[in-house]
């Protein structure tokens, strides 16, 4: 599904909108979340922010608020590699099917609605679940073709397996493919995956005991990133994802392999 609109706030005004911050009191939180998705003709979304040069295109802090239809859904700020509602667990915010406006913002002083920096429009199904992963492109408008909101169309695995599904949100270089190593395994779960993609959800055989997933250029022994000693439970869905600055190997923005629950 494709965004049907988005507007780009340059850092100047941005820094104009930071003195003239309006006075009224913060919006309520209208979505809900929960494990069971008792609400069964909902829509059900989950939001990732893996932009880790969020603050150098948009000259504010990185911690943001996700408005939908003018209303705040989202509890404590979302910083870098924060997942929202949780990583963990299986939640989903909850909300009526329909078209919404979808905008990141930078909460200023006074409202936590003073500083948009991008709004998207898009139309959430019902009985459907989808994933929104906030990357630099969709805040630079020279490669706005690469935002990624998914359906999150998941298997329901049997006892003995699980589902997985691979996102590669890293910043890398253009034209650049990286494959994906179980040590568990001893073998490929992703070859050549390029900057942007997003693979269907499989299911892979259940393994009780700790993993460690490596990301290689591909083609090559060459490691990017990797994940100690992850654990998946039997008979649940997972996405794995490849985020930060592949020029970077320390620090909060470098290149790392994360994860979060579907089901």
């Amino acid at each position: 599904m494709k965004f049907k609109s988005i507007k780009w706030i340059t850092p100047a005004i941005l820094v104009a909108c930071t003195l003239m911050l309006a006075c009224e009191k913060e919006k309520e939180i209208v979505a809900t979340w929960n494990e069971a998705g008792s609400e069964e003709n909902y829509a059900r979304l989950r939001i990732v922010h893996a932009a880790p040069n969020f603050r150098s295109l948009t000259g504010v802090p990185d911690s943001i608020n996700i408005f939908v239809n003018g209303q705040k859904l989202n509890g404590t700020r979302l910083s870098y590699g924060g997942v929202f509602p949780g990583q963990s667990t299986n939640n989903y915010a909850v909300l009526p099917p329909g078209a919404y406006d979808v905008k990141i913002s930078v909460g200023g002083v006074v409202n936590t609605d003073s500083i948009p920096v991008a709004t998207l429009r898009f139309t959430l199904a019902e009985k459907t679940n989808y994933s929104f992963v906030i990357t630099d492109s969709v805040l630079n408008a020279r490669r706005d073709s690469s935002r990624i909101f998914v359906r999150d169309s998941f298997p329901e695995p049997i006892i003995g397996r699980i589902g997985l599904r691979f996102i590669h949100a890293m910043n890398d270089t253009v034209g650049k493919r990286v494959d994906v190593w179980s040590t568990r395994r001893n073998n490929y779960l992703y070859t050549a995956v390029l900057p942007g993609t997003v693979s269907s959800f499989g299911i892979q055989p259940f393994i009780d005991v700790s993993d460690t997933l490596i990301v290689r250029r591909a083609g090559t022994t060459t490691e990017l990133a990797r994940f100690n000693n992850i654990i998946f439970a039997n008979t649940r869905v997972y996405t794995i994802y490849l985020r930060g600055n592949v020029a970077l190997t320390t620090g909060t923005k470098a290149r790392s392999l994360s994860f979060y629950a579907n089901k």
